[in-house]
Order: C-alpha cells, then structure tokens, then sequence
C-alpha cells in the first residue's frame, strides 16, 4: 500500500533541494545551457581565415618567383645580345658589319656562335629541328611578331620593349 505520509516527506524534501539549489545555482533554465553553434561559428571562421591568409601567401611567393624568373630571363637576353664572340679562322672570316663569319669555300654566311648557316635576307638562324633562332641571342624567334624566347626558362621577350609577353598559360 500507499503510505500518504512517506509520500509527502519525499515530496518535501524534493522540493526543499530545488528551491535551495534555484536559491544557489539559479533558475533551472539558466543552469542548463542551451546547444549553440556559436563555438563551431568562430572555429569555422578562425579556419576560414588561416586558409585564406595561407592561399594569399602561396599566391605572393608564386608571383615573386615568377617575377624573378621573368626578371632573369630579361636579363640574360641583355647579356646575350651584348656578347658575341667572333672567332676567325682561315676558312672563316669575319663579315664587317654583321657579326657573322663568312666560309670562304662555299660563300655562306656562318654563325659563330651555333655554327649553322644564316638566311642573308633576314639573319636568322635554322636550327636542325627547324625553328628558327636570333644568332646574336641564341634564343628562338617567332618570325610574326618578332618576340625572342628564352630556351632555358620558356620565357618570351618583345625584344623593342624588354618586357615579358604573358602567354596563356
């Protein structure tokens, strides 16, 4: 059976310990905390943010490197051109004016540099792979628009301005 007593003792004491503890802690409402998405909302903006500035440095170091190299490239077209070496020989002599050495058995002009022989109507050179080369700078030469491009580092250079073509990529 029932006991009716032991019932509202129990009862009593139960609300004897919420009251002290709304007494303590607070109201029950406040003591229980509520799941919010705040901490996951500043962690995902905290990440956002260390990838967004880790995306804008590699993007700084990219370009820095790609200015040194296209910086580079300039400045050995400048030394290309500036150095020409004629070496004479008794077969070979040097043709005033040019730079180049003329064979005196077959009558063709001759690069010093490369060797092959060069075209007298525009002073290019054929490679054997059959494109075409400056002789003063060694690097290629695109017969349209003029631009000199660097064999080593695939650098294209408008020779008139000394500036780097950007080419798609």
């Amino acid at each position: 059976m029932i006991d009716r007593d032991q019932v509202l003792l129990e009862s009593t004491r139960t609300h004897r310990d919420r009251v002290a503890s709304a007494v303590l802690f607070g109201t029950l409402d406040a003591r229980r905390k509520a799941p919010t998405n705040a901490g996951r909302f500043v962690g995902s903006v905290v990440l956002a943010a260390v990838v967004c500035v880790g995306c804008l440095g590699f993007s700084f170091v990219v370009d820095l490197l790609d200015q040194r190299r296209q910086n580079q490239a300039v400045e050995s077209l400048t030394a290309a051109m500036a150095a020409n070496p004629l070496p004479e020989s008794e077969d070979l002599v040097a043709e005033p004016g040019t730079g180049f050495l003329r064979d005196a058995r077959t009558g063709h002009l001759v690069d010093p540099r490369t060797g092959f022989e060069v075209d007298e109507a525009t002073g290019y050179v054929r490679s054997p792979d059959g494109r075409l080369l400056d002789p003063r700078t060694g690097w290629f030469i695109d017969p349209g628009s003029g631009h000199l491009t660097d064999p080593a580092s695939g650098v294209t250079v408008d020779p008139s301005t000394m500036r780097v073509v950007e080419e798609d990529r």
